[in-house]
């Protein structure tokens, strides 16, 4: 028996550049003192009346306060909230909010809940999301009422106290922060001034300011989308030392990606989901009373498995594998039994006709050729527009400077690095993935000859 351990909710998945987010943001209690981790930054107060302190929670249902539906400047790169999940506010003895959190930013799986009426996480009919789950599947209510903190609902925000905190989210999520925005402004700046001081200067110093000016900026922002992105992919933590892992082992042919990524591992008290795609999942252990995993339901539709969901003690469905691509090669269950027998987590079988949305997006879809669409969501550090941006700008700086006669060698020097940067690595990753990742295989070495739907 696992021995319990501090009930902590953790963010939404997040790509490789963002784990660190994903680490360290979280909503946690420890000897009656609730904490609010997010980006570089920690928010605690008393549970209780005294100093202040927590008393109650509101959640406001279907929409954002004004203070959260303003994201400042640190929030450029937390992705759009869901606003049908509302807002959930941190009150003192008077009722007045501390703190404010976005409930969609503590979902699971980000926008959608998951609930094991829908497991597979695929699009459901409006009406099954209801804003009730987004409460219940983020964790935060349960969470809340475990420390005897009770949350109301209501249908205006709660006036802000004196020592209110603001809008707290985890931290970055999507690819656009603020780091783009800065190399964008810095852009049109540079350039402009470029064409001020090349077009009312005189001499060769104002050329070379010039020309300083457009193929500096055009390196700085190759430097702050792609070349950030490289060094926060490289400085990401993989995780602790596993305990267990669960890796695919697949009945249909799946991407070499999914099979040399994809795995579920026991890392200290979490359980740690990674996607073919390099985004990671922090789920809480068994030890968690509240969110913590408890059972592997073996979903069955008359008498055929088609799925394992992990669930915890509410039956809110913490993560799904399909059962073709990650225990399909297996039929003793063997991998998957050990895995939770390593893990203090029961396997119980569970009879549950299979979603007739199930499989609207061709089954797993972590386990498929992703296109370029796929790869410009959240997945990556940056969209591909940088890469044609700066592709756009070395060209036009390169014919340019031929037409004009430039001779500077600094200048092209620049557009080169710029063109190094931002470009030769997008243009690497997309040819590793496509002739290498994204081809299919129905073991290590042989390649599929087709997809087949689970």
């Amino acid at each position: 028996m696992n021995a319990a351990v501090a009930p902590l909710v953790r963010a939404g998945q997040r790509p490789l550049v963002r784990r660190s987010v994903l680490r360290w943001a979280g909503v946690t209690a420890r000897e009656r003192r609730l904490t609010v981790r997010t980006r570089g930054r920690t928010h605690t107060w008393e549970l209780g009346a005294g100093g202040g302190g927590v008393v109650s929670a509101a959640h406001l249902k279907g929409r954002l306060c004004p203070a959260a539906g303003h994201a400042g400047w640190g929030d450029i790169g937390s992705g759009e909230p869901n606003k049908a999940g509302g807002c959930l506010h941190l009150c003192d003895s008077a009722g007045a909010g501390l703190a404010c959190l976005i409930v969609s930013d503590w979902v699971p799986v980000g926008p959608t809940p998951l609930t094991l009426a829908h497991p597979d996480g695929l699009s459901v009919p409006v009406d099954d999301t209801k804003t009730d789950d987004f409460l219940r599947l983020s964790g935060l209510g349960d969470f809340l009422r475990y420390h005897d903190v009770p949350v109301r609902e209501v249908s205006e925000a709660p006036p802000p106290a004196a020592t209110f905190a603001g809008t707290l989210r985890p931290g970055a999520k999507s690819a656009f922060g603020l780091p783009a925005l800065l190399a964008v402004a810095q852009l049109v700046v540079g350039w402009l001034a470029a064409f001020f001081v090349g077009g009312l200067g005189s001499g060769e110093g104002a050329e070379r300011a010039a020309l300083l000016l457009m193929s500096g900026s055009t390196l700085v922002f190759a430097l702050l989308t792609a070349g950030l992105a490289a060094v926060l992919g490289a400085l990401a933590s993989r995780g602790g030392r596993a305990v267990a892992e669960l890796r695919p082992a697949p009945a249909i042919p799946v991407t070499r990606a999914f099979l040399a990524r994809a795995s579920v591992r026991a890392v200290g008290e979490d359980l740690e989901l990674r996607t073919a795609q390099n985004v990671t999942r922090l789920m809480r252990g068994p030890a968690d009373p509240v969110l913590g995993v408890r059972e592997a339901l073996i979903l069955e539709d008359r008498g055929r498995p088609w799925g394992v969901a992990l669930v915890d003690g509410r039956e809110s469905v913490q993560a799904f594998l399909h059962w073709d691509t990650w225990c399909g090669g297996d039929p003793g269950q063997a991998r998957l039994r050990a895995f939770c027998d390593a893990t203090g987590i029961p396997v119980r079988r569970h009879a549950l006709r299979r979603s007739r949305h199930g499989t609207a997006d061709g089954g797993d879809r972590t386990a498929r050729r992703w296109t370029y669409r796929d790869y410009t969501s959240d997945t990556s550090a940056y969209p591909a527009w940088t890469a044609f941006v700066v592709l756009f700008l070395t060209a036009f700086q390169v014919g340019f400077g031929a037409w004009a006669g430039f001779d500077w060698a600094p200048y092209y020097l620049c557009a080169g690095l710029a063109f190094a940067i931002g470009c030769v690595p997008y243009a690497v990753r997309a040819c590793w993935r496509r002739f290498r990742l994204n081809q299919m295989v129905t073991d290590r070495r042989e390649p599929a000859k087709e997809w087949r739907d689970g």
